[in-house]
Parts: C-alpha cells; sequence; structure tokens
C-alpha cells in the first residue's frame, strides 16, 4: 500500500471526507492522468511514425535517412497545427481552418500507414494507432475548452447525475426541468428537483388564476381589458393574497363532513341497495327522511328535468284509470292508497279478487282492514316479505322495528341476494341449498 493511499485510509477512520481533500484529489487524479496522456502521446506518436517510415521505404523506395526527417516533419507539422487550433478555440474562435488541416493530415496519415505496407493487417494495426491518437487529442482539447469556457461563465456548470429509473423514466419532463434549473443557478441534484416541483406547481397555479380572472372581467367588460389585466396583474402575488386569507377550517370542516364513518356506512350500504334493487327489476326511487315508525311512502320516479344539486322537485302522482269491474254481484274489498307504490315496477293489488277467511287473497296481496289500511301478517316471514313489497329499499333496522322482531330474525327471513350491513355475517342468516356440480354443468 503507498503512503498516499494509507493517508486515506487514516483520513477515512479519524475525520469525515470533506470537499477540500476531494479537490485535492481530483488535482492529483488529473496531474497523474496528464503525465499518462504524455506518454501515450509519445508511444503512439513513435508508433504511427515507424509505420509511415516503413512504408515509405518499401512502397516509395526512400531511404531511411531521407524517410525519417520526412515522416516527421510530416507528424510534426500535424502536431503543430492541432495545437494552434487548440489555442484560437480557446480563445474563442471557431478556428476552422486549423481544425480542417489538423483533420487532413490526420486523415493522409491514416490512408498512407494503411496502403502502404503490403501486410494489411499491419498496415491497420499503423492506421489504427494513428487515428487513436488523433482521436484522443480531439477528446482532451475539448475537454480543456470547456473547463475554460465553465471558468469563465461562457458555459454553464456541469448537471447533476439524475438517476435512469427513478428519474428519468418515472418522471422525464420534472428531470428536465430541474437539469436545466440546475444549469442555470448551479444547484445539487435534490435542490434542483425541490425547485422544479415547485416551479411546475407555480405555473400550474398561475395558469388557473389567469384563466379565472380573464373570464371574469371579460364578463364584467371586454375582452382586451381582461387580457390587459392577465398581463399586469402579478399572479405571483394574487396567489399569496388567496393563501394568506384562506379559510382552511371552513375547507377542513367541508371535507370532515363527508368522511365521517356513519355517512360512509351509509352511503355504501345504500349504494348496495341500489345495485340490488337493479337486479330484481325495480325501478329506481328516492326516499325522503321518514322518522322511526312513519308509514313509508314511494315517491316519485326522477323526472328529465332534475336539478343539478341532485335534488328531485316534487312530481305529481300519475293518476291510474279505473279498471272495469264485472258484474258478478260481489264487491271486492277497498284496496288501501298506500298499496301503490308510483313509479315502481312491483305488482299492484288486484282489486279483484276474493277474500280468505286468514285476511289473505287469493292471489297473495293482503287486504284491507274496515278502515282501508291492509292488514299486516303475523309471521315473521309473511311481515318481512309484506313490508318489502311496500318499500324494496327499506333499511334492516327500520324493517325490524315495523315487524317488531330481533335483527338477526329479520336478516334470517331476507331474500339471499339482499345487500347485508357491514358486520352481518351471512353464515348468521338462513343458509340457501347450493347447487350440486351436475345441476350447474346441465344448465
Amino acid at each position: 500500500m503507498t503512503g498516499h493511499a494509507r493517508a486515506n485510509v487514516r483520513r477515512s477512520h479519524a475525520v469525515p471526507v470533506t470537499r477540500d481533500d476531494l479537490d485535492a484529489e481530483v488535482l492529483h487524479a488529473l496531474r497523474r492522468a496528464t503525465r499518462t496522456r504524455q506518454a501515450f502521446y509519445v508511444l503512439v506518436l513513435a508508433v504511427a511514425l515507424i509505420g509511415q517510415v516503413t512504408g515509405a521505404a518499401q512502397a516509395l523506395g526512400i531511404p531511411l535517412v531521407v524517410a525519417v526527417p520526412a515522416v516527421a516533419t510530416l507528424e510534426l507539422g500535424g502536431v503543430v497545427v492541432m495545437a494552434d487550433a487548440d489555442v484560437r478555440r480557446r480563445l474563442g474562435e471557431r478556428a476552422l481552418a486549423s481544425r480542417l488541416l489538423s483533420a487532413a493530415i490526420a486523415a493522409g496519415a491514416v490512408t498512407f500507414n494503411w496502403t502502404a505496407h503490403a501486410d494489411h493487417l499491419l498496415g491497420g494495426f499503423y492506421a489504427g494507432m494513428s487515428a487513436l491518437g488523433y482521436l484522443v487529442w480531439l477528446i482532451h482539447a475539448g475537454n480543456q475548452r470547456r473547463d475554460r469556457l465553465r471558468a469563465t461563465g461562457n458555459l454553464p456548470p456541469t448537471p447533476p447525475a439524475y438517476e435512469i429509473v427513478g428519474h428519468w423514466i418515472r418522471h422525464p419532463a420534472l428531470t428536465l426541468r430541474a437539469r436545466t434549473i440546475a444549469k442555470t443557478y448551479g444547484l445539487d441534484l435534490y435542490e434542483s428537483l425541490t425547485e422544479a416541483r415547485t416551479a411546475i406547481t407555480r405555473e400550474h397555479r398561475n395558469t388557473a388564476i389567469a384563466r379565472l380572472l380573464h373570464r371574469k372581467i371579460r364578463a364584467a367588460l371586454d375582452p382586451t381589458t381582461a387580457d390587459i389585466a392577465v398581463r399586469v396583474y402579478d399572479l405571483d402575488e394574487i396567489a399569496a393574497r388567496l393563501t394568506a386569507t384562506a379559510d382552511y377550517r371552513g375547507l377542513t370542516t367541508l371535507l370532515a363532513t363527508d368522511l365521517t364513518p356513519e355517512r360512509i356506512i351509509t352511503a355504501n350500504t345504500a349504494g348496495r341497495r341500489r345495485r340490488w334493487r337493479r337486479r330484481q327489476g325495480h325501478a329506481e326511487t328516492t326516499r325522503a327522511a321518514q322518522p322511526i315508525g312513519a308509514r313509508p311512502t314511494a315517491s316519485a320516479p326522477p323526472s328529465a328535468d332534475t336539478p343539478a344539486d341532485g335534488r328531485r322537485e316534487p312530481q305529481p302522482s300519475p293518476e291510474r284509470e279505473p279498471e272495469p269491474i264485472p258484474d258478478n254481484g260481489q264487491h271486492p274489498p277497498a284496496a288501501s292508497k298506500d298499496a301503490v307504490l308510483t313509479g315502481s315496477s312491483m305488482p299492484l293489488i288486484d282489486e279483484t279478487v276474493v277474500a280468505r277467511p286468514d285476511g289473505r287473497s287469493e292471489s297473495g296481496a293482503d287486504v284491507a282492514s274496515d278502515d282501508g289500511e291492509p292488514e299486516i301478517p303475523q309471521g315473521t316471514a309473511e311481515a318481512v316479505a309484506y313490508w318489502l313489497r311496500r318499500d324494496p329499499d327499506m333499511d334492516p333496522e327500520l324493517l325490524a322495528e315495523k315487524v317488531g322482531r330481533s335483527l338477526r330474525s329479520v336478516y334470517r327471513h331476507l331474500p339471499a341476494d339482499y345487500p347485508r350491513r357491514p358486520g352481518i355475517a351471512r353464515d348468521r342468516t338462513r343458509q340457501q341449498p347450493r347447487p350440486t356440480r351436475r345441476a350447474v354443468q346441465r344448465e
């Protein structure tokens, strides 16, 4: 281990590495690379010179005493032209003539090494060495020119190295914006990303404010005045004042109203019941808030002129034309007006059926009592079916109160596909027979 490496190890274990230490290491690596590059130039130039001398002696028959100084002069002339082009470019000029002449000399040396040797493999080796030396010089000259331009302020600083997957692939627009900001203001990786996000948010905000301001002024005055106002007023100042006067408490209350557990459970249960009613073929009806114990009533179906806020205007119930009653000497009992659900696809009570002694009609409908109201069955299953015919969207809690049974007993007699309340398992309800595999295959 060298002394420099041991010093680095001791420094890494003793104190954290600072920016000055890193800069010192970079300077050391730069000096080492400079010495290595100079040795490389000498060796490449020597190999290219040997190739050109042997090629001139074999192809042109020139003695070595004459070929060596001639080829050396040609190589030295190419180096001089390349160095002159580098100096002029560092001074801010384009140096097109020097650059073109250096490229022509390099191309001539490569071509001569390739064609002057009978063994093209050996000639290709000499030609490749000449081309390699010229390309390395071009890269080094370009690096030095960029360093000078960056030091004089004519070139932006080196941007941070952004991640391929985390930045360029996932957020290409944001990364490109951050790279531009980093080159402009000299920010590091995370500062440029934060500034890019802030700039994009500010642009979106100012665009929305300008659009709203333009629409309001145009409605009050004229489009020209609106254009002037959008370009004159400072949108950042308007946004700052809006932020200062924002009612966070009111907005929080507005959002918290819809996030209460009771409202979420109610909306979820109502949505499942609506889907169940659509599967059963019932029409959508709007239920009004009713006190517990009140008789449920059916509302009219939604019309085309329903307001945008979700409230429905009261609609007159469509009157049904009376059906002709056969003259057979019997008078059917009067049907209750609550038994007909306006706007629902449930079957209507037949007015021509004959009542049975148990209070039920021949068709299964409830027979009205003396006061004109239908009698409620006493059995749990019959009562549940009765109230579901009256209101298919009735809550299970209200249904249990009307039937006079517990909620668990009501759940036992609900249809199998009726939406359950969250927390009530299906195994607590009545089990439905599962179809066998043969029955499913037969269907």
